[in-house]
């Protein structure tokens, strides 16, 4: 499951290694991509109805080209967030249903800035710390009323990673993960959000909007620049996650399921990655 704050925040940060367990996994892996907001405020000339309208359509046809399912979160009230996330129990009871009733294994998320010198988008910080807030919540069954159904009384708790945020830019990592091979089904679900690419973005960033034969070559260009934030030098497509504390405690068997192939692991990880638990084709800094 992806929870991220607006319909697009999703192929941007973790788009290839979802591409790349789609591809890996087939149908034996399900896979939920949620926006937390309506995200009704990102566009400069359409009305927030008529922009929630368009994003949400844009965001259904990026998620089917993984077979993915998408939803924009509903809080306990029934109502969607138009934009600015904030956490009251209205939004984390939303948030709640949403994650017990898909019942993940894994959660991505954007992390809680923790530089004081980071820049902060509200819907990231706030969507990140509502997924802390309310996973210890997951296994407690009368937390917030039910939405739909009954009452399930054990849920196991998801282990939650987190995303790397451009707005953040922070440069910590625990797993590097090469998705050169998903790279044109990244882009792919990306050119799918055409409000933001060619419109929004390039208007709130005041840059010359690109076209589709140049997208791609700026998309890639957005990578190098991650790489070289992260102290990689070179022109591989990479995303890079964190793992939190929030759910439930990393397994060794996790890192065999989610990084397949072509993982750069951290420092930090040798607590967790020892040799012969790693595959030789790993390297574990």
């Amino acid at each position: 499951m992806s929870i991220m704050a607006h319909q697009d925040d999703f192929e941007f940060e973790a788009g290839g290694l979802f591409a790349l367990l789609k591809k890996h996994y087939g149908d034996d892996v399900e896979m939920k991509i949620v926006a937390t907001s309506r995200g009704a405020f990102g566009h400069h000339e359409m009305e927030p109805e008529q922009t929630f309208r368009r994003r949400e359509k844009e965001a259904m046809q990026s998620a089917a080209i993984i077979g993915a399912s998408y939803e924009c979160l509903k809080c306990l009230d029934g109502f969607h967030v138009n934009a600015q996330v904030l956490n009251d129990r209205n939004l984390l009871g939303g948030l709640w249903n949403t994650i017990r009733s898909f019942e993940p294994d894994y959660i991505f998320c954007p992390p809680v800035v923790s530089n004081p010198l980071a820049g902060i988008h509200i819907d990231h910080y706030n969507t990140a710390c509502a997924v802390r807030m309310v996973a210890y919540q997951l296994g407690v069954p009368n937390a917030y009323p039910t939405i739909g159904g009954l009452v399930k009384k054990k849920v196991i708790s998801p282990a939650i990673i987190n995303v790397y945020d451009t707005y953040a830019n922070e440069n910590t990592y625990h797993a590097a993960v090469n998705i050169a091979e998903t790279f044109d089904i990244k882009t792919q679900m990306a050119l799918c959000h055409e409000s933001q690419i060619f419109e929004w973005l390039p208007w709130v960033g005041g840059e010359k909007a690109p076209t589709k034969k140049t997208y791609g070559a700026a998309f890639m260009k957005r990578h190098v620049k991650m790489n070289e934030n992260m102290g990689f030098h070179d022109s591989v497509p990479r995303e890079f996650f964190m793992f939190t504390g929030w759910g439930r405690p990393f397994k060794k068997a996790d890192f065999e399921k989610l990084f397949l192939r072509n993982t750069v692991y951290s420092k930090t990880c040798k607590n967790i990655l020892s040799a012969g638990d790693v595959k030789t084709s790993r390297k574990v800094y």
